[in-house]
């Protein structure tokens, strides 16, 4: 029980949940066989890839995860994320994209293992939330592009970027398929119908608002299967040309570890580790939403576990990449369910369904998948986010910015690294720029504010700076220019006061800066006095000289006790 959350859940009363679990997981999977279809497509793989992601990942992970309620299985940013690294990589070989494919599942579950094993979750904090918000609004935009060819029946290369498919959409607008067209604007026009107003006229006519938005995430399966029949009983690929999901093999394949052999490791080695970031950071960030709101707990290093040992299992099943999906997790938490024995079912299902209903699909037009596609990755466009960092912070605005821009000219893999880049950068810029206040005293106070800011009292002689900011090696010649610039400028100076309230940490070279300006004071007949020093940069200092030099009569508690010090006495 140590190793699976699911059977210490079941023994601590989960099992008065099974009701609550089995239509939790029912409903999921109403929802999630479609999808898995969809992104399978999306990935360039066949349909029946996304059913063999959804059932023996989807299992491991109910197992092994922390969270009660986030469901696992094929996402759309993976699945885009996976086509483009199987398009370099393999080209028009099937046989090779195939394979490859089962190379990524496999290589991101050994990275997220290897991840765990050395609690390294803090990694993905390098990617921050503008540029991840950038990221997955730009992924979004390219998987809406990428389904338009399907949408309307032309052919474009799956590896064209948004610009270059406009480009192609507007020299061959006239090629377009009229009924494939219909097909996939019809089904747009009823999964949008199928949200919002249908769940409105629902409300209205009495149905509890959580049953009817249940109720409006069961029209993905529904519309599949009348688009099925209808393109049956209209025998549209024959008659009018458009594509179908064609025949799909029955049942789940017996696990296998023949793409070991394979010659593409190191070369996906890259798209793999993005991958695994990417997927880990969407996981991990619904798990905590949906735990936060019972008041349950999430472990980090657990989540790493679960997604990586779903993600070997999903190479052992012969599938793509899997993690947690928001829409998915949304449905299974609103359902009810109370644990992973709901993803289980949901699996159970899912695997039925491989087995007796996949010869079915045959006449399902591919244009109502792409629009299954596009309705549910529309909702991750989100440019209000986007207005609303630019106006608090331009540079994390740039940054998200520059990662819609780098992903929809660049790529995936090249436009996340230009966003993160980009914004370790300017981090970078930013903090060796501290800003570093004059202060003086608020009259009837021990509180000490920016001189230019307040009406305070200064002290003749003394000069009191507050550094607001780390001192590190990005900053540490800006400090000390700054630093020698204030104490230049302050006339008759006996005694500077370094106020350290702002100082989460010294490195070596801010060490150096504060020895520096110690050595110089010194040899003027200038003191220096530290305040307010944390207790972890007291430790690091305990061991130099420069602390040996001041300690204790020049380390205090507060600035007001370092103007005692220096003035003689409390001033009123």
């Amino acid at each position: 029980m140590r190793i699976s959350p699911l059977l210490a859940d079941l023994r601590h009363g989960g099992l008065p949940g099974l009701g609550a679990d089995t239509l939790a997981g029912t409903i999921t999977a109403i929802l999630l066989i479609p999808q898995a279809l969809a992104y399978a497509l999306l990935a360039g793989l066949p349909p029946q890839i996304g059913l063999y992601a959804s059932v023996l990942p989807v299992i491991a992970y109910a197992l092994l995860g922390s969270s009660r309620t986030l469901a696992v299985g094929p996402v759309a940013v993976a699945a885009v994320m996976v086509s483009s690294a199987l398009t370099a990589y393999a080209g028009d070989d099937v046989d090779k994209y195939l394979t490859g494919a089962l190379l990524l599942s496999a290589l991101t579950g050994v990275m997220l293992l290897a991840m765990a094993a050395l609690r390294l979750g803090w990694l993905a904090n390098f990617i921050s939330h503008p540029v991840l918000s950038g990221f997955t609004t730009a992924a979004a935009i390219t998987i809406i592009g990428t389904q338009i060819p399907a949408l309307t029946g032309l052919s474009v290369a799956r590896d064209a970027l948004p610009f270059e498919l406009l480009t192609h959409l507007a020299e061959q607008w006239r090629q377009i398929n009229p009924a494939e067209l219909a097909w996939g604007v019809a089904a747009l026009m009823l999964l949008v119908l199928a949200r919002q107003p249908l769940v409105k006229t629902l409300t209205r006519v009495g149905v509890a608002k959580n049953t009817a938005a249940i109720l409006s995430r069961t029209a993905p399966l529904v519309l599949v299967i009348i688009a099925t029949l209808l393109s049956t009983l209209l025998d549209t690929e024959a008659r009018h040309g458009v594509r179908v999901v064609g025949a799909i093999p029955q049942g789940i394949p017996l696990p296998t570890l023949g793409f070991i052999a394979s010659d593409g490791w190191m070369a996906l080695l890259p798209s793999a580790a993005m991958i695994a970031v990417v997927g880990y950071i969407e996981s991990i960030s619904v798990a905590k939403v949906l735990a936060f709101r019972r008041r349950e707990r999430i472990d980090p290093d657990r989540e790493l576990l679960a997604l990586g040992g779903a993600n070997l299992a999903a190479a052992f099943a012969g599938a793509m990449p899997v993690a947690g999906g928001f829409a998915r997790s949304m449905v299974n938490f609103d359902a009810g369910a109370r644990t992973q024995l709901a993803a289980i079912v949901t699996a159970v299902w899912v695997a039925l369904g491989a087995f007796f209903f996949t010869g079915l699909i045959a006449a399902l037009p591919k244009s109502v998948l792409a629009a299954l596609i596009v309705v549910a990755v529309w909702q991750l466009i989100d440019l209000h986010h986007l207005r609303l960092t630019w106006a608090f912070d331009r540079t994390d605005g740039v940054a998200q910015v520059v990662t819609i821009v780098g992903v929809l000219v660049l790529g995936i893999e090249p436009g996340l690294l230009l966003g993160a880049g980009t914004a370790l950068a300017l981090f970078l810029y930013r903090t060796s720029r501290p800003h570093i206040a004059v202060v003086g005293r608020m009259a009837g106070s021990e509180h000490f504010r920016n001189i230019r800011r307040h009406p305070v009292q200064t002290f003749p002689g003394v000069l009191l700076l507050r550094v607001d900011e780390s001192l590190y090696f990005a900053n540490a010649p800006f400090v000390e220019n700054e630093l020698q610039t204030r104490i230049l400028e302050t006339p008759n100076l006996r005694a500077v006061v370094l106020i350290m309230s702002g100082v989460n940490g010294v490195d070596s070279s801010g060490l150096e800066v504060l020895t520096g300006i110690e050595r110089v004071l010194a040899e003027t007949g200038v003191a220096l006095h530290l305040a307010e020093v944390k207790g972890p940069v007291m430790d690091r200092l305990a061991k130099t000289d420069l602390l040996r030099k001041l300690a204790p009569a020049h380390i205090h508690l507060s600035a007001q006790d370092a103007v005692n010090a220096v003035v003689g006495g409390p001033q009123g």
